[in-house]
């Protein structure tokens, strides 16, 4: 990170009156934005997942209390039974009672479903941690997106304006000389009508100019001041394989799906678990006796402690089909990861090409405006001295103008380019572009929740049910029914001595995640 302190620097309060460098902005989103801050509270909510799952080896205790009144009055028949039993009974009969009950369950060993339960929420929350990173990533692609916007469109709307200042001059020089005949009407029209066709297009970039200025504020929560130039981007990949080998181990997309597919390969763990034996022990404590009148020394008192083993015998099919959906959703996980590397592929190749295209155009595009300055500027010496025509001087000054336009357009497509190349390796993150940022501890909530309600016991216990855990086959992933190709596209090598393009993509699977053949 010594090379991330060198580039980018940032001393920061906690907010900011106006974001005007691309740093400040980031933070700015980073603290407020509000899709951001919703994705951290769904954080949240996933982390119950994982204490809900661990409460089952937890104990569990309730307080029965029951209150019981009965008013009995008993019909003809009735009562003659009971008089003939007790000739003082009466015909109606009252009676109240109370049960309060203390009852303690605990379960000992579940033959590894709540291990393996456990281990399926932890997977789950670190899938939904990769989520929390590719909404953060999106986020901040998207600001530095809106920056160098707003940036290209005022540099665009200065072009214009130049341009706009530059006609306006030619017609009025146009003009004269048509007053000296040395130009015809139709020389004045034609400055005229670049004249207009001028302002049209400064209108139009006011209103992309006003659009882009929306983007930033909806996005940062504050509307831009006059914009700093964007500091250059760390961490960027210098070579396309080195960018496929961060990506390979950082990219948030990537993860997730390695995530999901250890998630649901406990859940086939413990779908397979499901036939094992569950041993709970269970603690009850409680008195009875008549409630009214109360009279403790009237009451009856009972303590007892059960154990209870449970085997299941057959469930009519349903274990075995819980434990087959188990297995096959397990392998369009595990499919799924050959997906993510795929588009993980293709993007960051997408985005590398955008770099070195945009970037070899800022070298043609800059001899293209000194050849257009040049131009344009000879163009209206000799259009004084009468060697030019109005046409070959409105011509100049749009070429001029057109080749301001692009120059500034591809500095901010390579800018947005690398940032798009950060994003795709995992790269574009608050705690990697900025120095001295406090960033979002996305663990902290489940330290601190994970602690409540617990028992000095419950490492024993979890420890003792993983013994049990069945771990799951898993189904063979069927081939495509085509002809099998056994080619690979080798990745280049080696540090690139000069800018080129990406044409091939590795194309290898991870090992497990694809159709293979015996």
């Amino acid at each position: 990170m010594s090379g991330v302190a060198a580039t980018i620097s940032l001393a920061f309060a906690p907010q900011f009156a106006n974001a005007d460098t691309l740093l400040e902005a980031i933070v700015q989103a980073y603290q407020s934005n509000p899709v951001l801050q919703s994705q951290r509270y769904d954080l949240k909510a996933l982390d119950e997942s994982y204490v809900r799952a661990y409460s089952a080896i937890r104990p569990k205790g309730d307080l029965q209390v029951t209150a019981d009144y009965v008013d009995s009055r008993a019909g003809d028949a009735t009562q003659a039974l009971r008089l003939a039993a007790d000739p003082l009974v009466g015909r109606r009969l009252q009676s109240n009672k109370d049960d309060v009950r203390l009852v303690m369950e605990q379960m000992l060993y579940s033959g590894g479903q709540t291990s393996s339960a456990i281990d399926a929420a932890s997977y789950r929350v670190q899938s939904g941690r990769q989520s929390l990173r590719i909404a953060e990533g999106d986020l901040l692609l998207q600001v530095i997106g809106a920056y160098e916007d707003v940036n290209r469109d005022t540099e665009n709307l200065a072009a214009r304006q130049a341009n706009l200042k530059a006609l306006e001059r030619q017609l009025e020089m146009t003009e004269a000389r048509r007053v000296a005949g040395e130009v015809t009407r139709t020389d004045v029209e034609q400055a005229k009508a670049q004249l207009e066709a001028a302002r049209a297009q400064m209108t139009l970039t006011q209103v992309q100019l006003q659009s882009s200025r929306a983007t930033y504020a909806a996005l940062v929560g504050q509307n831009p001041g006059t914009l700093d130039e964007a500091p250059a981007l760390p961490l960027v990949p210098t070579t396309l394989d080195q960018a496929f080998d961060i990506a390979m181990d950082n990219s948030p997309e990537l993860l997730q799906a390695r995530f999901n597919e250890r998630e649901s390969q406990k859940q086939a763990d413990q779908a397979r678990s499901a036939n094992n034996m569950v041993v709970s022990a269970r603690t009850s404590y409680g008195f009875n006796g008549q409630l009214s009148p109360y009279d403790r020394r009237d009451q009856d008192a009972d303590f007892s402690v059960s154990l209870t083993f449970t085997k299941p015998l057959f469930s009519g099919g349903a274990n075995a089909s819980g434990y087959r959906e188990a297995i096959n959703r397990n392998a369009g996980d595990r499919l799924r990861i050959e997906g993510a590397r795929r588009v993980m592929v293709q993007n960051i190749v997408g985005a590398w090409n955008q770099v070195v295209s945009a970037k070899l155009n800022l070298d043609i595009q800059q001899r293209q405006l000194a050849a257009a300055e040049i131009a344009a500027e000879g163009m209206q010496e000799e259009f004084r001295f009468g060697q030019r025509s109005t046409l070959d001087v409105l011509v100049a000054e749009q070429n001029l103008t057109e080749a301001k336009l692009a120059l500034i357009a591809s500095r901010r497509d390579a800018y947005v380019a690398q940032a798009s190349l950060l994003r795709h390796i995992g790269y574009l993150e608050a705690r990697v572009l900025i120095v001295g940022i406090n960033p979002y501890d996305v663990a902290g909530n489940l330290r601190t929740i994970q602690s409540k309600n617990g028992v000095p016991w419950e490492h024993l216990i979890r420890g003792v049910d993983t013994l049990g855990q069945s771990h799951a086959h898993q189904t063979r992933l069927d081939e495509l029914d085509q002809t099998k190709l056994y080619h690979a596209i080798a990745p280049a090598s080696g540090e690139l001595q000069s800018l080129e393009l990406g044409t091939e993509s590795p194309t290898t699977p991870i090992p497990g995640t694809a159709g293979h053949s015996n």
